[in-house]
């Protein structure tokens, strides 16, 4: 590597690492370079033309245990060559530190090959291959690596030694350049940080209808606990609002106001009145019976008397359902009649949404106390497209999108029902889906996005959700072009679901994008300017 490429890469790392380069090494590297010029510039005062600088050629392939990239010069024949080996383990991604790497160049028409046996490692994951290439031709170019655990070949094609250098330059200044467009972000970089790749696979993905939702509770499963009859509300302890209430579960008294009349003690003095006045009644018909028959008195002494018994035994009865109604209307209400106070009871289990109540104050009859909401299982209202209201009744799964959270919240249906109407307000179709809701991660009133999963599935080329980044509103992924290059490809996505997005345009199968260190790879992509290539071996 030139003064000027060790100088250019030490600021490159640097400014990618966020600090700066080391005073006196950079002042160090300066020197060096000042150096070099003057030495080139007295090299060159008999006009001669400058050495041109043999080309580097690379190569990048991957195994199902290691990646391999290798950089190395044009091959000619009986001229050393060295080739720069970065081997890396996939099962972690961490850089091979051990073992003596073996190149191999095999004739395509047959015979033994010639091997060009590496050292051990210089520093971890770069290795050193040097020899002499055999006779000019065409040869099947191999890496070999055995170490304790681990063997692995990487046959990496077709290559030619050539018998000149002109040749061979000329013949590696053909190939494509590099896309000037391409990140750079060094092998040293990615053992360094957290970095994965992972193959672009085909996956067998369920489709989704995506539409808005919101968490409702069930039907009957909200409940308001008013005044059953005009009082003052008293209680030891004030209920919260947020608090756990078993049903039956007493809330407060209710007491009534004095001379209401609609107290316990006085609709049961009424009946008891009803009653003696029910009984005398009874007794004065019969008394007007004997008598008629006695002919002392008139037959219309009788009649009399059994319209009496008949008036009597309206009122007891009129009495006596009054005060039956009182008890069981303060039961149904959430209340029961205890002695002249009614104890407030939860209807329903659930959680106290609201309290209105105050312990001392008066309230009239019917004014709301507690408000009870069950949340163990709520309903999730989705608006389904009038287009896809058909498909919405032939869901496999659900889940939910929350904002604020990674990941989707997978719920499971066990009723789903539509009123079959299309709402005139947002021309959709409300499904409603109740769902278990354990330890209430799901709010009654909260909002999000619906995904209705339909039976029918699709096969597509699918990417880890880890991989995919956005920018605008736009989905991206970074694609591992090459041992050191990286893309940048917007997608189009066609599924989500679970831990994989289906990939409608941007990839193939058989890509690798990064899972791991994306966001590093990006703050790679904003150091261009400065050459990053070359290792020291």
């Amino acid at each position: 590597m030139t003064a000027r490429r060790a100088l250019a890469k030490l600021i490159t790392k640097a400014s990618r690492r966020k600090r700066r380069p080391p005073r006196r090494l950079v002042e160090a590297t300066l020197i060096v370079v000042l150096l070099a010029t003057a030495l080139t510039a007295a090299c060159r005062g008999r006009n001669e033309p400058p050495k041109a600088e043999t080309p580097s050629l690379n190569v990048t392939d991957w195994t199902d245990k290691t990646e391999l990239y290798m950089e190395y010069p044009p091959l000619v024949t009986g001229r050393t060559v060295l080739f720069a080996v970065h081997l890396t383990r996939l099962n972690d991604f961490t850089p091979l530190t051990a073992g003596r790497p073996r190149i191999e160049l095999t004739p395509e028409g047959g015979g033994s090959p010639t091997v060009l046996t590496g050292s051990e490692p210089s520093r971890p994951g770069a290795f050193r291959v040097e020899g002499v290439p055999p006779s000019p031709g065409r040869y099947r170019l191999a890496l070999v690596i055995e170490v304790t655990g681990l063997s692995d070949r990487h046959e990496l094609g077709g290559v030619t030694v050539f018998a000149d250098e002109h040749t061979a330059n000329a013949d590696a200044d053909k190939r494509p350049p590099d896309d000037p467009a391409a990140i750079a972000y060094l092998k040293e970089q990615q053992w360094t940080n957290a970095f994965a790749t992972e193959q672009v696979r085909e996956v067998e993905l369920r489709t989704a209808i995506r539409v808005p939702a919101a968490i409702e509770p069930l039907s009957g499963g909200e409940a308001v606990v008013a005044a059953p009859a005009p009082g003052r509300f008293m209680a030891d302890e004030l209920i919260s609002i947020g608090a756990t209430v078993r049903a039956g579960q007493a809330l407060g008294r209710l007491e009534p106001r004095s001379g209401s009349g609609d107290d316990h003690a006085t609709l049961a003095a009424t009946v008891a009145e009803a009653q003696a006045a029910t009984e005398a009644a009874r007794a004065e018909r019969v008394r007007a019976e004997r008598l008629l028959a006695e002919r002392a008195v008139p037959a219309r002494r009788v009649e009399e008397a059994g319209r009496a018994v008949t008036v009597a035994e309206a009122r007891l009865h009129a009495a006596e359902a009054r005060l039956a109604q009182r008890d069981e209307t303060l039961r149904t209400g959430g209340g029961a009649a205890a002695g002249n106070a009614f104890v407030l009871r939860a209807p329903i289990a659930g959680r106290v949404a609201e309290v209105s109540a105050t312990p001392g104050a008066s309230y009239d009859e019917g004014a709301p106390l507690f408000k009870i909401v069950r949340t163990d299982r709520v309903e999730l209202k989705a608006q389904v497209p009038a287009s896809d209201a058909a498909a919405s009744r032939d869901i496999a799964g659900l889940a939910l999108e929350i904002p604020g959270r990674a990941d989707p919240v997978p719920l499971q249906p066990h009723h789903i029902h539509d009123a079959g109407m299309i709402d005139r307000t947002t021309r959709a179709l409300p499904v409603q889906f109740e769902v278990d809701n354990p330890g209430g991660q799901l709010l009654i009133g909260q909002t999000g996005t619906a995904l209705l999963y339909r039976r029918q599935r699709q096969r597509v080329p699918a990417v880890p959700k880890a991989a995919v980044l956005l920018e605008a509103g736009r989905p991206y992924v970074f694609v591992h072009v090459s041992g050191e290059r990286f893309a940048r490809r917007y997608v189009e996505i066609a599924a989500r679901d679970g831990d994989w997005i289906g990939v409608k345009s941007g990839l193939k199968i058989g890509d690798r994008v990064v899972t791991r260190g994306a966001y590093d790879v990006q703050l790679a992509s904003a150091a261009k300017g400065l050459p990053a290539e070359g290792h020291v071996h």
